[in-house]
């Protein structure tokens, strides 16, 4: 019997990540054995506070382990979370995955996929015959800053909604209006790991058009690195 293959995946939030992991995990297969690291897992509150967004910084919205929202400062994220990722970097895994669609990780010995690289990348291709696409990120502060490894051949509409809002109704509703907010787009793009399929699914009902969910694109390629 051949060895499992062995996938490593970094949250710039709080591991374990049971909101994205076992989706993703279901699309792998069950000879893939999964490890999670965080890149907040061994800070204390003083630590983690000090990765608050600067004034100005582009921020980032995750996860935290007992299911609370946090944002940080995206340069002071990206940073801690390539150190933990380098860290693991000689831990004999196949392939490593930051689990968000916003960060660039430095070359490393293991085998990277970067989320906003596949999903960007994708995008823009399915793009070059539509008109127009819709992308949802999961603050509004995200919306001015917000940009794409590559361009696209084609309109886009930005609009915004949290993965990690913590009351279910709420969540839905956001989503719902999102979701209408970009009905006039050919496709939409769910911009964020932290996006489940129930809200994909909420999304694509109060709009009519076709959705991408981010941690799905990657599974999907994931899978086919690991078959």
């Amino acid at each position: 019997m051949s060895a499992p293959r062995r996938v490593a995946f970094f949250t710039i939030g709080q591991s374990p990540r049971i909101d994205v992991v076992p989706e993703m995990a279901e699309v792998l297969g069950a000879h893939v054995r999964i490890d999670e690291f965080g890149a907040l897992d061994d800070l204390d509150a003083a630590a983690i506070a000090a990765m608050a967004p600067r004034s100005g910084a582009y921020r980032f919205a995750t996860r935290m382990r007992d299911g609370s929202q946090v944002e940080l400062d995206s340069v002071l994220a990206e940073e801690r979370l390539e150190r933990v990722m380098v860290d693991a970097d000689a831990l004999g895994y196949d392939v490593l995955v930051p689990l968000c669609t916003g960060t660039a990780i430095a070359t490393l010995r293991t085998l990277v996929l970067e989320p906003q690289q596949v999903v960007d990348h994708a995008l823009a291709g399915i793009a070059r015959h539509c008109r127009k696409v819709g992308l949802m990120v999961p603050l509004a502060s995200q919306l001015e800053g917000f940009h794409m490894v590559c361009e696209l051949p084609c309109a886009s509409r930005l609009a915004h909604a949290s993965p990690y809002e913590p009351d279910r109704a709420r969540a839905l509703a956001r989503f719902a209006d999102a979701g209408r907010e970009l009905a006039d787009c050919d496709l939409i793009v769910m911009h964020c790991m932290g996006y489940a399929s129930w809200m994909r699914e909420a999304v694509a009902q109060a709009s009519g058009r076709p959705v991408l969910l981010s941690n799905r694109l990657v599974a999907q390629s994931l899978a086919q690195l690991l078959e």
